[in-house]
């Protein structure tokens, strides 16, 4: 799918005008907006507008920011997120490229990017660069003609618009859904193993960038479970990674595990 979208966004002062044809989808969310473990969105976190066939519900984000269905379209995600909400936000889209989508039901989606150090990965080329967890905006994209409407402080023009408008709930978007596994992603294999001054350390082959990496140990290798010593690490594509924890009395297996 060649690039359809360009984005402008709007922080309520800018200008933006279509070609007389363009169609322009407009959302923002009143939040605040949340992760799953309820701690307010950070500034720099990404909201994807995304589509899905008519009569269909988007399928969801695979963790390497691709959709789950080959159906459904990431259509463009940015770094939107100011003070716990979705800035006022305009995508413009060819009028020729938004024919092939006219008729299908269009979603924003708040999605948790943050890497192992809590900073939003952010996106890149209109597609989070990860996903951990996503959740829908509650009411979803309304859309309605608006040929006449302002554009913040701009005078109206005739230019035909089609304008989308999305509000979280009462308690705001969450994003608590838990990413897919993409079907290209490695199985992390540990390479090495080091016990030394207390700790044990792993180095850890064919990890993805995409997601954040943590020990689980145990006394015997079927019965695995947290190990709260453990670093989180981030993925590496192509590069080995080491991830740490204290040796403790009992627990001699070890394995890595993508953290969810």
């Amino acid at each position: 799918m060649k690039k359809i979208v360009s984005l402008i966004c709007l922080l309520l002062t800018a200008v933006a005008f279509s070609g007389i044809d363009d169609k322009v989808l407009r959302f923002s969310t009143p939040g605040p907006d949340r992760y799953a473990d309820g701690s307010r969105v950070l500034d720099g976190e990404c909201y994807a507008l995304v589509w899905s066939p008519k009569g269909t519900a988007f399928a969801g984000f695979n963790a390497d920011g691709t959709a789950v269905s080959a159906n459904d379209r990431v259509v463009l995600a940015a770094p939107l997120a100011k003070d716990g909400k979705c800035r006022d936000a305009i995508f413009q889209v060819p009028a020729a490229e938004y024919a092939e989508l006219e008729g299908g039901e269009w979603t924003v989606c708040l999605v948790d990017t943050r890497t192992a150090n809590g900073v939003p990965a952010g996106a890149q080329d209109g597609k989070p660069l990860r996903v951990n967890r996503w959740g829908a905006v509650e009411s979803g994209v309304k859309v309605e003609p608006a040929s006449t409407r302002k554009l913040a402080a701009t005078t109206s023009t005739s230019t035909p618009r089609l304008m989308s408008t999305a509000s979280g709930g009462a308690q705001g978007a969450r994003a608590d859904t838990l990413s897919a596994v993409p079907a290209s992603a490695k199985i992390p294999k540990i390479t090495a193993i080091e016990v030394q001054d207390g700790e044990v350390w792993l180095t850890v082959a064919d990890t993805e960038p995409y997601f954040s990496y943590a020990i689980i140990s145990g006394a015997e290798p079927g019965v695995l479970k947290t190990d709260y010593y453990s670093e989180t690490v981030d993925g590496e594509k192509d590069r080995k990674i080491a991830i740490g924890t204290l040796e403790t009395i009992g627990r001699h297996f070890f394995k890595v595990t993508r953290v969810e």
